[in-house]
């Protein structure tokens, strides 16, 4: 048993199969810690209670690649991506007590600092891709803060900035040592940390402690649409060819039955279902466009009409309609005027006239 602790769960796989935990545990950066004596006892915790580790893998399997690609993109830890575990056992709907919402458990004065949309129609901090998006630029923020120390950076992502420059301070004027272990946290930060290191322990070596990871598959199962205008819920579950639950289920951001007005979103679809709603979306958007079309050529026929009645009204004069055989002469010796003036009040620029055409007599 012992010999199988160095060995990463990659070793247990073939190399047919496409499961993202080992994919993501080899970009493993953090020092596990594992000998501390806060990670041994999470360690044990964890392994007393296998099925709450198992129910974490299978909550993160619609949102975890995601998340591990965004950390890569900002050349961040691989281990960041289990943070929403320990936050809000990876649920995007998950709120606390204390106003925290979403899958990083983003605060309001956070999520507004950072430009979030927070609304009756929607709650960015449970959008996956905003919520994710805020969470590691404000990670990436604390590790500048706290001089490159990702354990300081995490511990100031859980108790804010503030307390833990405090408690650095508090050791520095005592001559403590000010590493994260050293300082004199609230309880709730203190066990923050081992948590994340004793899943990320567990995630990289499961057959040696006999966890069961839920596989998750090394692709996108999700995948990002942007949609620009407010759309039903029941439409763009229509669009997708899949159902309103699974809508509501990838966007818990979204309160109501429909997307906010007059707001641009990102909206997490099945990535098998992403093609057919970009395809029917664009096809609908050809379809308005003809009938905005129309619409448009049918009110200006409708005003050029109405345009015509109206300089009738304000000249006393009626609509002939040019019949065969008709020419300027005629016309004008019917009414008792002259060629010149039909012309004229009929803007013709030649005395041509073509049949069923309108003249103001």
């Amino acid at each position: 048993m012992l010999g199988w602790i160095n060995m990463p769960a990659q070793a247990f796989l073939s190399p047919s199969e496409q499961n993202l935990w080992p994919v993501m545990s080899q970009n493993f950066t953090l020092a596990t810690a594992q000998n501390h004596n806060d990670v041994r006892q999470q360690l044990d915790w964890d392994l007393r209670n296998p099925k709450y580790i198992h129910k974490l893998t299978v909550n993160a399997r619609p949102y975890l690649y995601y998340v591990f690609q965004q950390t890569k993109k900002l050349h961040l830890p691989a281990e960041l991506a289990l943070l929403p575990m320990v936050e809000s056992d990876y649920m995007p709907s998950g709120s606390s007590d204390v106003g925290a919402a979403g899958l990083w458990q983003l605060m309001p004065g956070l999520a507004a600092d950072y430009g979030v949309k927070m609304n009756y129609f929607y709650d960015g901090r449970r959008s996956t891709t905003v919520s994710t998006n805020v969470a590691l630029h404000f990670l990436s923020y604390l590790y500048q803060m706290f001089d490159h120390n990702w354990l300081l950076a995490l511990a100031a992502y859980n108790a804010g900035p503030g307390t833990v420059m405090e408690a650095i301070h508090y050791n520095e004027e005592h001559g403590l040592p000010t590493n994260f272990w050293a300082l004199p946290l609230p309880k709730q930060t203190e066990r923050y940390i081992p948590k994340l290191l004793a899943l990320a322990t567990i995630i990289q070596h499961p057959h040696a402690y006999g966890m069961n990871l839920s596989p998750v598959p090394n692709k996108a199962v999700a995948s990002v649409v942007t949609i620009n205008k407010q759309m039903k819920l029941k439409t763009i579950a229509s669009l997708a060819h899949t159902s309103v639950s699974t809508v509501k289920k990838l966007n818990p951001a979204l309160r109501h039955s429909s997307t906010p007005p007059h707001q641009s979103i990102t909206v997490m679809l099945p990535t098998h279902d992403k093609s057919m709603f970009v395809k029917h979306l664009k096809a609908q958007k050809e379809i308005q466009k003809t009938a905005k079309s129309e619409a448009k050529k049918h009110l200006a026929v409708k005003t050029e009409k109405n345009k015509v009645k109206k300089i009738a009204k304000n000249n006393n004069t009626h609509l002939y309609s040019v019949r065969r055989g008709d020419d300027l002469n005629r016309i004008a010796a019917q009414y008792h005027t002259t060629p010149k003036h039909l012309m004229a009040i009929n803007h013709l620029s030649n005395d041509d006239l073509q049949v069923g055409k309108k003249l103001h007599v």
